[in-house]
């Protein structure tokens, strides 16, 4: 009989559907629901129990392919949302979501470690702590939180966190070897040592009952300290009270943060590690609460220097460590507020201490994203220094009470002390910047020790913090800084002048002389020559200001409007402004 090449006919017989009777054949038939808290690792193990295989076997069930040897990698498999292994075993998206959600805690220290820059802070370890009176209830879980280093007391029974089997001394996870076995989660996952001369290649287990393992209380001051620390991470936005300054709870929460790192580091004793013993974590919590239990700023402040050295990273004092990386507002306020009284006039300006609270500067490298945990909500404005294109070469009459109007290197020394608010830029280039002469700020170093020996110097910070809030809420239309460097071309505005000019005449060196005035925000005791007046002729130069202002002011606006349109740079308008 020869080959029929034809294809067979349909079978007329039904086929089993996919999914026969509402079951689905493609995934586990028992559901294991992760429950609230719960650790990825946690419910990889009540699955490998329930099914009586191997946690790496129920992985493999999902669909992984490569080898899982380390913890880490068991709970980037589950926790991942570029993979599908969770939902071959049956979860929805949902409860996928609920194992890869951080915790309250674990998401206010991820955050702490992007503001701050530690790369060894992270909520997800590779290592875990465990309480004996959670693992022994109905539903026991391991928590998520237990592998958080910054918790050391159980929120529920007030237990001192145990980071170690009493049986064989392993620290829990630790090792890969809980992969290998189903082992009910109250039990102990490591392999225990070979005893000598057996000649053992595979180790047995240990097994250990944990909920029978001996767990210290916590005294009344660890567990305040304990519940401090997790009311400060939920809610991270919300306003509270900390040693008398208002700040919100992420700031109040990285600040103790960083007080727990200063303590830790005073006994030898690694920052965020797991592997510390839980009492050393516990003690350094303990030993914030000196400084957050102060209603006072000032003692709290006096109470910080027990803790914190003026030198140390957390909240120092001088420049350069002050700039260098991050730093907490509100331990920097109660540091710089401590010290305020013997600072020197340049760290004043720097740290803004005419203000109620001292601030740092912020950091040139730091997140615009962290920008709003670095400041406190009352200096929340725009952050940064106000910038010197919107400061004029000397300050405009009538901001500053007591200042005397009359005096240009008066009011030229209030345009350099303004433009040093915020800032640790050296005092050189502000002075260059401004077009001020080049000795011009050591001549004003003499005059703030007078002011400071005289007692006026922190009257004179206060109003000068008042004035950059006023222009950081109202800033100047003009740039400044543009218009400086268009002015250093005298040939440039005095064709300006002349094309103004109804009869295109060369205008006069009064003329010319004002209008550079106005237009740089400047003052002719500073002009470039020819336009520069000696000191004593500068009383009558002022009476003649105002007269060329009531004649040539249409003029000035006309000479304007052509640089300003023809001119490469963003000038701003109007000609002349005056803060409101």
């Amino acid at each position: 009989m020869q080959p029929n090449s034809a294809p067979a006919p349909p079978d007329p017989r039904p086929r089993p559907r996919v999914i026969p009777g509402g079951y689905d054949l493609d995934t586990p038939p028992i559901h294991i629901t992760p429950l609230p808290g719960e650790s990825a690792v946690s419910w990889l193990r009540r699955a490998a129990v329930r099914y009586q295989i191997s946690p790496r076997n129920v992985l493999r069930a999902g669909g992984a392919t490569r080898q899982i040897s380390s913890t880490r990698a068991a709970t980037t498999r589950i926790t991942s949302p570029r993979n599908t292994y969770t939902a071959r075993l049956g979860l929805t998206a949902e409860e996928r979501q609920q194992l890869r959600d951080r915790t309250d805690l674990g998401q206010a220290l991820d955050s702490y470690a992007r503001v701050y820059q530690h790369s060894d802070a992270r909520s997800a370890g590779t290592s875990s702590r465990f309480c004996p009176a959670c693992l022994a209830v109905e539903t026991s879980i391991w928590d998520k939180d237990w592998t958080n280093p910054l918790l050391a007391v159980c929120p529920d029974h007030d237990l001192l966190l145990l980071d170690r089997c009493p049986a064989c001394q392993a620290v829990p996870y630790a090792s890969p070897a809980w992969l290998s076995e189903p082992l009910e989660l109250w039990r102990c996952t490591a392999r225990t040592t070979a005893p000598p001369g057996t000649g053992r290649r595979v180790r047995l287990w240990c097994g250990h009952d944990l909920r029978t393992a001996p767990a210290a209380s916590a005294t009344d001051e660890l567990a305040r300290a304990q519940r401090l620390l997790f009311d400060l991470a939920h809610d991270p936005d919300d306003p509270i009270k900390l040693c008398g300054i208002t700040v919100t709870r992420r700031i109040g929460f990285d600040a103790m943060v960083e007080l727990l790192a200063a303590a830790l580091h005073d006994r030898g004793a690694r920052f965020l590690d797991l592997s510390e013993p839980t009492s050393e974590i516990a003690l350094g919590l303990a030993d914030t609460l000196l400084v957050f239990e102060s209603a006072d700023p000032g003692e709290a402040g006096d109470r910080l220097q027990e803790l914190v050295l003026p030198t140390g990273r957390q909240a120092p004092i001088t420049l350069n460590a002050a700039t260098s990386s991050a730093k907490n507002p509100l331990l920097g306020a109660l540091q710089l507020g401590h010290h305020r009284k013997h600072l020197s006039a340049t760290s004043h300006l720097v740290y803004r201490t005419g203000a109620t609270h001292p601030r740092y500067p912020l950091p040139l490298n730091a997140p615009r994203t962290a920008e709003h945990h670095l400041v406190l909500p009352e200096h929340a404005t725009t952050g940064r220094p106000l910038t010197l294109a919107r400061i004029p070469q000397v300050i405009w009459p009538g901001t500053l009470p007591g200042l005397d109007e009359s005096d240009p290197i008066a009011r030229a020394e209030i345009s350099l002390l303004l433009a040093h608010l915020g800032t640790t830029r050296p005092w050189s280039h502000l002075t260059l910047d401004l077009c001020l002469p080049r000795t011009f700020h050591t001549a004003l170093a003499r005059r703030i020790r007078t002011r400071r020996a005289h007692g006026t110097w922190t009257t004179l910070l206060a109003r000068l913090d008042e004035l950059h809030e006023r222009l950081q809420a109202h800033p100047p239309w003009p740039n400044y800084r543009h218009r400086r460097i268009l002015a250093d071309d005298l040939l440039l505005l005095d064709r300006a002048l002349a094309m103004a000019d109804s009869d295109q005449r060369r205008p006069e060196l009064a003329i010319q002389r004002r209008f550079w005035e106005l237009f740089t925000g400047g003052d002719a005791i500073f002009a470039p020559h020819p336009l520069t007046i000696p000191a004593d002729q500068h009383a009558h130069w002022r009476q003649q200001r105002h007269e060329l202002d009531d004649k040539q002011m249409e003029l000035f606006e006309t000479a304007f409007q052509i640089l300003d349109r023809s001119s490469p740079l963003l000038l701003g308008r109007p000609l002349s402004w005056q803060p409101p």
